[in-house]
């Protein structure tokens, strides 16, 4: 019996990469080689990590910095580490406003504030996690251009006309100007490592634009406002769109950052990865808050002295500007023992050494002892003790004339 051979199918597809035909038996191949994938797929990666990077917040806060400070050079010689660590400046920051609600329901905002400043007299502060300090609004309005010390910053002189940049500037343009200065291969790796993503509210206003009619009065009334609304509200119209129930008022459920937690959280942050001889006073907080009770924990909080000490701090000024705020709390805590509990240990660091009681000196020998501090200034002739008679005063006599 002769054995039937079969013909398999041959395909002739055109190589998404090389643009050349080929043939093949498979019925999914796409590509005419391993090279050819790899590169193709390597591509789409880039392409998809760029739009990620120029459609997000992150990288539209970092147009927005620039157009501040005129230059592109304030993101110059930037590395992956310092990317990755400004883009959790920028995530911190994001997190304590609660993305955006803190400004909707009218609640003191945070800002992302420079030490070294923006716009100094002879220098320009970089948008660099080693010159930001989250801070409340009020006291960073209030702090303008002060520069205490520290921070990071480029002199005027070493500004170059090329990488400036206009007052109304195009913030896509930057954007793009921006991510050829860093470099993509860093950008790209910060995309995937963070996870960058698209802004929502550019989504949720495209799905709005494509979707509403304006020959429906219910649609037409919202086309006035999602230019300016903000993620949530679009995604409240968006849902109204669809026909679904109003998502409830969850502000109730969102975490609360105070003035004091944020600067806490800040002082860590700077003392641990920038300047380490802050973190003494740190530990100090630390130890009194573990030793006493939930209480103390519950009731701790910078008044707006403390907090403007600890602003300074954080902006350049030395650790012990921040002394008297700690001694304070241990004084509170220890002055009320019934009620804050303090423990042992806590006792025991701030109890004084018992120093022996001396006997009582003489004058003469007090007297002494201070002039040996005074040695070098008094002559060595006004030391010299003699035995001398005692000086008998005077009397007088009062004679009666006869």
């Amino acid at each position: 019996m002769t054995a039937t051979s079969r013909t398999t199918a041959k395909r002739q597809p055109t190589c998404p990469q090389c643009k050349k035909r080929f043939r093949t038996s498979s019925r999914t191949a796409k590509f005419c080689n391993t090279s050819c994938r790899t590169s193709f797929n390597n591509e789409a990666r880039r392409v998809t990590y760029l739009f990620n990077a120029t459609n997000s917040p992150f990288f539209q806060e970092l147009a927005r910095q620039a157009v501040r400070a005129r230059t592109l050079l304030i993101y110059k010689d930037f590395s992956q580490e310092q990317l990755e660590a400004l883009y959790d400046v920028y995530a911190a920051y994001q997190k304590t406003n609660v993305y955006g609600l803190r400004k909707e329901f009218g609640e003191a905002q945070f800002e992302i504030s420079h030490i070294a400043p923006v716009r100094g007299k002879e220098s320009v502060g970089l948008f660099r996690a080693d010159n930001l300090v989250i801070a409340p609004m009020a006291l960073n309005r209030a702090h303008g251009t002060k520069h205490f010390s520290g921070g990071a910053s480029l002199p005027v002189t070493d500004l170059s006309p090329r990488f400036g940049l206009e007052k109304d500037a195009n913030h896509a343009d930057v954007i793009q100007r921006i991510i050829k200065l860093i470099g993509e291969k860093v950008v790209m790796a910060v995309v995937k490592s963070k996870k960058i993503q698209p802004s929502k509210r550019q989504a949720l206003y495209s799905w709005l634009v494509d979707n509403l009619d304006p020959a429906n009065p219910d649609h037409a009334k919202h086309l006035t406002t999602i230019e300016t609304a903000s993620a949530r509200i679009l995604a409240g119209i968006k849902r109204e769109v669809q026909g679904k129930e109003a998502a409830a008022d969850f502000r109730v459920f969102l975490p609360y950052h105070d003035d004091t937690s944020v600067l806490m959280s800040e002082w860590e942050r700077i003392g641990k990865a920038y300047r380490p001889e802050l973190l003494p006073a740190l530990e100090r907080i630390q130890f009194l808050l573990a030793n006493t009770n939930s209480r103390f924990r519950f009731n701790f909080y910078f008044d707006a002295i403390d907090t403007q000490l600890v602003f300074d701090m954080l902006h350049g000024k030395p650790a012990y500007t921040v002394d008297s705020v700690i001694d304070a709390l241990y004084t509170k805590a220890l002055a009320s023992p019934v009620i804050y509990r303090p423990t042992d240990a806590l006792l025991q660091s701030v109890q004084p050494a018992v120093q022996p009681l001396e006997a009582r000196k003489s004058v003469t020998l007090s007297f002494i002892e201070d002039l040996d501090s005074q040695m070098e200034y008094i002559a060595p002739i006004a030391l010299v003790v003699t035995n001398m008679a005692p000086v008998e005063e005077p009397h007088f006599i009062v004679r009666s004339s006869l």
